[in-house]
């Protein structure tokens, strides 16, 4: 039989056929593709083929087998007959789910395929044999029943029997729809239960925790920070960061579930991969009895990275089989009107052709209109994402693409909304509205939460068609698109490696509307890496773990110098020396057998790991602050913690805190507070005493001129950082720096450049800064605090307690930490408190709870209705 399939594979008539049938489709797009007739005995011949491809065990058979079943549909889909043949092949695919695509065989449309009911007959034997194949692919959860994929049935009965489990499967194979059901089926079933679901990053916080909301009951909680604070329940979803677990791992709460998303951030060299590790390292000694589930895209031997990780063996569930396919295809710019395009095709056959495009390249000025006018010319009336280097290239030419492109008439209301709150919530020139009222938007890290979450939301239900985004798209934010274009793909500076940019191109095919997506790759002459470099790629790799690779490049020597006197040939590689020998600093603290049994482990000669542990022990002899504050600050050099620690203890503990007195909120100038001695000054400049202490031992301002690439001071932090305490809103927070900066002649206020560069650096200073930088080191000092106060200091300092995540969350206010840390975004937080305010007693408050007054709310009265819209998606307004 495996004679037999791989002769199929590789037969002529069919890959023939894969390639015509390709082109076909792409004449619509490209009128320089000449007609092809496919002639009826190669279409016959075709389908046998195929047949016996569809029920080969090998995936490389069956990918093909879906690819000719996929491309057979789309040509013929007025063809009762084919369209019958199809959803054989895709049944005998084990991927039912694509014959949701087959309007014509079916009595009505349903959202769920398996309500469909087909018109037509089948014959005995074949019906006998689809009836059993759909019952096979069928499960039930939640009082609910879906029809899967045979991947996602395997990963089902995987999660019924097994406790870890290791999965690798491409971006849209339905891998997350599966934990989902799994987790809400376990809810529904238990009394209490408790889930952690990690995620790389806080855009996808929001996104993980609304998807949640939607399908969830009103008995199970879902939070998206951990405050000690917190009200405690029986049934919760932690959605969290790997930053926001560290302090997650010392709760000591019971979970029952845990499923770390893009497992391949452990890898990253840059910066978190640290973090990443240190946190999943942690996961099984503090959560020994939970069931623990990793998945990740495109990873070979996913197994062998769990075990590396958890130091624990795992049931692997593997596939490369996408219910979507991608067409790829290579464009360069050759004179004039003219591009040259080349198809590239999974059955390994390529055709180049002349195709003029209606715009003379030549006369472009920049890459971003070339990009705009291709789009425009190619994809008009389709759901595209532009991929982008950074934020601000995806905002330039996002407004290249609106300047050329017509006014639209059938703007959505709730695009409109959007538009509405960005005027008054942003600001009126902010570009984004520009873009918004052409049907276009851009997408990137710093955004203000909800407003990147409303433009994620806006694309999904194609009320926006076009967005230029940036590497976001990387870390697993569910954004799929008709079409991806790109160009030179790069993270920041850095081109993507393959196994990113197979990840990237996974995004193109909308499975809610379509079988494929397609790839446009404008490859320019001086490229150094080719578009068939990345097309002909294999996109699978073996994940080599933040500090397996960071191991390879140690020096020894290193271990015995303080962090600030690491220096090598690169900031990359100086970064990764730096991190490698805190990572290793840490397993030593936590024991010598601990660091011992890991360097052994690694391909290390005995002497190396002699000489790294008297480095090691040398180094750390004299460290002397608790272990708890080293467990809570893992990224953090020991050593400097330890030099913050000597000194807090050896110092009045008035000198660490921020003090009250009668000068507090008052504003006095640099050389009005001279004379005044810390405790006495204002909130302000205790605050800027302190950060240029901690700046002394930790180089704040160094690391934060890195981050946010400008200039940068503990007075300008702390500035900033007092605003965003006080609760202000963001909006507000643009229109005081573009005041301030005006009044300095540091910008023209008419000038929308100029409103739009306040704007941007605003919001990126916030999101690199004032919630992530200072909360990171402010909360050494106050893990130290929690150490060396007694009960009553901590009562008396509990606004310096609080510090790291009243910055992180930006407010003092304690109602409206608890509705962040629900999942609801900072600026709805501010708003409802407000109405909340004015509409309750002091009394009530102090007896309800924020969330219990919202919940009995239909709607609240005085907020737009993009927040009310907002609310009821995540389901925290009364329901009827």
């Amino acid at each position: 039989m495996r004679k037999l399939s791989v002769q199929a594979y590789n037969h002529n008539v069919l890959n023939e056929l894969i390639f015509n049938l390709s082109l076909i489709i792409l004449s619509e797009k490209f009128n320089s593709i000449p007609k092809i007739k496919i002639e009826e005995e190669d279409l016959k011949k075709g389908i046998w083929i195929a047949s016996i491809l569809c029920t080969s065990n090998e995936e490389s058979h069956r990918r093909k087998g879906q690819l000719f079943s996929s491309l057979l549909f789309l040509n013929f889909k007025d063809n009762i007959e084919i369209l019958k043949t199809c959803y054989i092949l895709f049944s005998r695919l084990g991927n039912l789910t694509a014959t949701k695509f087959l309007d014509g065989l079916y009595e009505q449309k349903e959202k769920n395929p398996i309500n469909l009911r087909s018109k037509y007959e089948f014959g005995s034997f074949i019906t006998n044999e689809l009836i059993h194949e759909r019952e096979s692919r069928i499960i039930e959860a939640s009082s609910n029943s879906y029809l899967i994929t045979d991947f996602q049935k395997e990963l089902w009965k995987a999660l019924e029997k097994h406790s870890e489990i290791s999965i690798s499967a491409p971006t849209s194979s339905g891998k997350s729809f599966i934990i989902k059901q799994f987790i809400l089926n376990q809810f529904s079933k238990t009394q209490s239960f408790r889930v952690l679901y990690i995620v790389p990053s806080r855009a996808l916080i929001n996104q993980v925790g609304e998807e949640f909301k939607a399908e969830i009951g009103n008995d199970v909680h879902i939070k998206t920070s951990y405050v000690e604070e917190n009200e405690i329940s029986d049934k919760e979803i932690y959605v969290l960061t790997p930053e926001r677990c560290v302090k997650f791992l010392n709760s000591k709460l019971k979970v029952d579930f845990i499923f770390v998303d893009e497992i391949q951030g452990v890898a990253d060299i840059f910066g978190r991969g640290l973090t990443f590790e240190y946190v999943y390292n942690e996961i099984p000694h503090c959560f020994p009895s939970a069931k623990l589930i990793t998945a990740g895209p495109n990873i070979d031997y996913p197994e062998k990275t769990f075990k590396e990780i958890f130091e624990k063996e795992s049931f692997s569930v593997i596939t490369k089989l996408s219910p979507v396919f991608q067409f790829k295809i290579i464009m360069k710019i050759l004179q004039n009107f003219q591009f040259e395009v080349e198809l590239k095709t999974e059955s390994g056959k390529s055709q180049k052709f002349i195709q003029d495009l209606g715009f003379d390249s030549s006369k472009t000025s920049t890459l971003g209109s070339t990009i705009a006018n291709l789009v425009k010319h190619i994809a008009p009336n389709d759901f595209n994402i532009i991929f982008v280097q950074d934020g601000n290239l995806a905002q330039n030419w996002a407004l290249k693409y609106a300047q050329i492109t017509e006014d639209v008439n059938d703007l959505d209301e709730e695009v409109k909304e959007l538009i509405d709150f960005l005027k008054e919530d942003i600001h009126k020139k902010y570009f984004l509205i520009e873009c918004l009222q052409k049907k276009i938007a851009y997408h990137h890290g710093s955004l203000p939460d909800i407003v990147r979450k409303e433009i994620e939301e806006l694309f999904a239900s194609e009320k926006i068609t076009n967005i230029f985004c940036t590497s976001t798209l990387l870390e697993g934010v569910n954004l799929p698109a008709n079409n991806l274009f790109t160009m030179q793909p790069k993270k920041d500076s850095e081109p993507l490696n393959k196994f990113e940019f197979g990840n990237l191109i996974g995004r193109a095919g909308r499975l809610q509307s379509s079988l494929y997506g397609t790839v446009y790759y404008l490859e320019k002459e001086n490229d150094k890496i080719k578009a068939s470099d990345y097309f002909d790629a294999e996109y699978n790799k073996e994940i080599e773990i933040f500090s397996s690779y960071a191991l390879n490049e140690l020096d020894i020597n290193d271990l015995k110098l303080p962090i600030n006197l690491i220096e090598k040939e690169t900031a990359t590689s100086t970064s990764t020396a730096k991190q490698l020998s805190v990572f290793l600093r840490h397993k030593f603290l936590k024991g010598e057998n601990h660091a011992l049994k890991y360097l052994k482990s690694k391909k290390l000669s005995i002497n190396q790991v002699d000489l790294a542990m008297s480095y090691l022990r040398d180094t750390l002899r004299s460290i002397s602050v608790p272990i708890i504050v080293l467990n809570n600050n893992p990224s953090i050099d020991p050593i400097l913690q330890n030099e913050l620690y000597d000194k807090v203890v050896k110092s009045n503990i008035r000198d660490w805190v921020i003090n009250k007195n009668s000068n507090y909120n008052e504003f006095l100038t640099s050389d009005e507070i001279i004379n005044i001695s810390y405790h006495n000054r204002p909130f302000y400049w205790q605050f800027v005493d302190l950060i240029e202490r901690l700046d002394s031992i930790f180089s704040i301002i160094e690391e934060s001129k890195v981050k946010y690439k400008n200039w940068v001071s503990a007075r300008s932090m702390c500035y900033q950082s007092k605003k965003w305490l006080s609760g202000e809103p963001i909006g507000k927070i643009i229109n005081s720096n573009i005041n301030y900066l005006e009044s300095r002649d540091k910008i023209d206020s008419n000038s929308i450049d100029d409103i739009n560069s306040v704007i941007n650096n605003t919001i990126k200073f916030n999101s690199t800064i004032t919630t992530y930088l200072l909360p990171k080191y402010i909360k050494v000092l106050v893990d130290i605090l929690n150490v060396v106060l007694s009960d009553s200091q901590k009562e008396e300092y509990k606004l310096t307690l609080s510090l790291p995540t009243m910055l992180e969350l930006g407010t003092q206010e304690g109602a409206i930490i608890r509705l962040i840390s629900s999942g609801i975004s900072r600026n709805v937080a501010i708003k409802i408190f407000d109405v909340y305010k004015k509409e309750t007693t002091k009394e009530f408050r102090e007896t309800y709870d924020i969330l219990e007054w919202l919940s009995s709310k239909k709607e609240i009265n005085g907020l737009k209705p993009i927040y009310n819209r907002y609310l009821n998606r995540l389901k925290v307004l009364k329901n009827d």
